[in-house]
């Protein structure tokens, strides 16, 4: 009878033990089954906003900028640009860590707050009336009007390794777009990516939401017609003439939701849609645009961009020109 007893008692704690070994693995197989759901619908989610927007047909003629402002005596160029609200940009000298307040009516500069937050900041950007620094510590920082040390918060980018060269917002994701500074080249072509910082999640994505290919935008070039500038690079005491595009800027074109990307190297400026498809290359005027070095859009489309010159910082501005009738090519008339 004992021994009987035991039996059902080993027999009652190994069901035990196999009844929650089976638990486990239902609970295991629900929550990755939860996760990958979720990813598929943040990911739904973001498709639908890529592909649902209605986009407005416009182009920009970079040949005749409706406006070219040098900055006053003693304002150095600015290496990154923001517009704190229709009127004003805010204009970043990374050397100095300053800030300035650039009037776009008037073409008056003043400085503007300065905060001690432990750290140079390298890049500046906007979300709606909110100021956000990126300082060299990988650090994100939130002011809010006034612009005072008691609005702040402050988060940090999840990936050590990862370090921005420029950075803007994408309104109908509330996500960051970033472009990595931990470029590779590959066959004397220049790559590098631009990853997404989730706003909602606080969480830098781990993988890069598109790359950006040097070799890929001179075959778009190559293919559509257009001139792709080139330098030489010397790649173990062999000569190779590539394209040397090194992104120094970012922004999303309020009217069409497409990404631009600028590099100062070689004066060009890339269009990428929503999913890192090129849609569009012009090469910059070098009389116009002697050293781009940081861009921003207006609400209404026009685009603004800053020459780094140090004998000549500028302040460009060219119209965003809508479309009220679809038309088939535009020649050297750039941004369809």
């Amino acid at each position: 009878m004992i021994k009987v007893m035991e039996f059902c008692v080993k027999f009652v704690v190994t069901m035990n033990k196999k009844q929650y070994f089976f638990s486990f693995v239902l609970a295991t197989m629900s929550f990755i089954a939860a996760r990958s759901l979720q990813k598929v619908g943040v990911e739904n989610y973001y498709f639908k906003k890529a592909s649902n927007f209605q986009k407005e047909d416009g182009y920009f003629d970079l040949q005749h900028p409706n406006s070219v402002e040098t900055l006053p005596m003693g304002i150095q160029p600015f290496s990154d640009v923001t517009l704190l609200d229709s009127t004003h940009l805010l204009g970043l000298n990374q050397e100095s860590g300053m800030m300035f307040l650039y009037d776009l009516d008037g073409h008056s500069v003043t400085p503007f707050n300065t905060w001690d937050i432990g750290a140079k900041i390298k890049n500046i950007s906007t979300i709606d009336s909110t100021l956000l620094l990126v300082d060299d510590a990988k650090h994100i920082h939130f002011f809010c009007a006034p612009y005072d040390s008691t609005s702040l918060t402050t988060l940090n980018l999840e990936n050590e390794q990862f370090e921005a060269t420029s950075v803007c917002y994408h309104k109908e994701t509330n996500r960051l777009f970033l472009i990595a500074s931990n470029e590779e080249r590959m066959e004397g072509y220049s790559n590098s990516s631009v990853y997404a910082y989730n706003l909602n999640q606080h969480k830098l994505n781990s993988q890069p939401l598109f790359s950006i290919s040097g070799e890929d935008i001179e075959a778009f070039a190559i293919k559509n017609n257009l001139i792709a500038p080139h330098s030489d690079l010397s790649i173990m005491d062999d000569t190779l003439e590539s394209m040397n595009f090194t992104p120094s800027a970012i922004a999303v074109h309020p009217k069409t939701n497409e990404i631009y990307v600028l590099s100062s190297t070689d004066h060009s400026l890339v269009v990428f849609n929503q999913f890192g498809e090129i849609v569009n290359f012009t090469s910059l005027d070098k009389n116009t645009f002697s050293h781009p070095s940081a861009m921003a859009f207006k609400k209404n489309g026009d685009l603004l961009i800053t020459d780094g010159n140090l004998m000549n910082p500028t302040v460009i501005q060219v119209k965003w020109n809508k479309l009220f009738q679809s038309k088939s090519g535009h020649g050297l008339i750039f941004g369809r």
